[in-house]
């Protein structure tokens, strides 16, 4: 396993540039490079750096960069981590933030950026798929999911309220059935 804090910096300065869309797309990328290719985690631990990482203050691309890299390497294989998956998107926006805002009105990059968005939808739901078949797998799992996904849809309610609620209720769950099963 090749865990050198170059090819840290190197994989993530690749995710880097090819994270459009932030986070949320991030998921079939990580697989492809740190679970697939370098076996740095396996897919569990990928979702659960992944949800960990929505769950935190912050970008979820850095958060779950810093968990990777601290998984790989420590403290300074996060902080590689991080600097790998940065550099990319500030020196586009250094490049780009100049001529964007003269060039936007074209049509031309109009329909580029609907494309982008196109593309960055799909990434989305590839996201969504990883990690369905991860976390709602058991009918607790099914209950809570559609719970969530009502009170979401009808009811004005903080996501954080949601998440803090979704974890007492498996916590207490499990402890109940742990309980049941001893």
């Amino acid at each position: 396993m090749n865990n050198s804090f170059f090819e840290i910096f190197k994989i993530f300065f690749i995710i880097g540039i090819q994270l459009l869309g932030g986070g949320y797309v991030i998921v079939p990328l990580l697989k492809k490079y740190i679970v697939d290719e370098k076996k740095w985690m396996s897919e569990e631990e990928l979702v659960d750096y992944y949800a960990m990482s929505q769950c935190l203050p912050g970008i979820i691309a850095c958060n779950i960069a810093t968990a990777s890299g601290y998984r790989a390497k420590g403290v300074l294989g996060a902080i590689t981590a991080i600097l790998g998956i940065i550099v990319p998107p500030f020196l586009c926006i250094l490049f780009l933030a100049k001529i964007l805002t003269h060039i936007v009105d074209y049509p031309l990059i109009k329909n580029a950026f609907w494309g982008i968005r196109i593309s960055v939808v799909i990434l989305i739901l590839l996201t969504i798929k990883e990690i369905w078949a991860k976390s709602v797998n058991s009918i607790f799992s099914y209950i809570l999911f559609f719970i969530i996904l009502i009170c979401l849809l009808i009811l004005p309610v903080s996501p954080t309220v949601i998440i803090i609620l979704s974890a007492i209720t498996s916590l207490t769950y499990c402890q109940i059935r742990r309980k049941n099963n001893a």
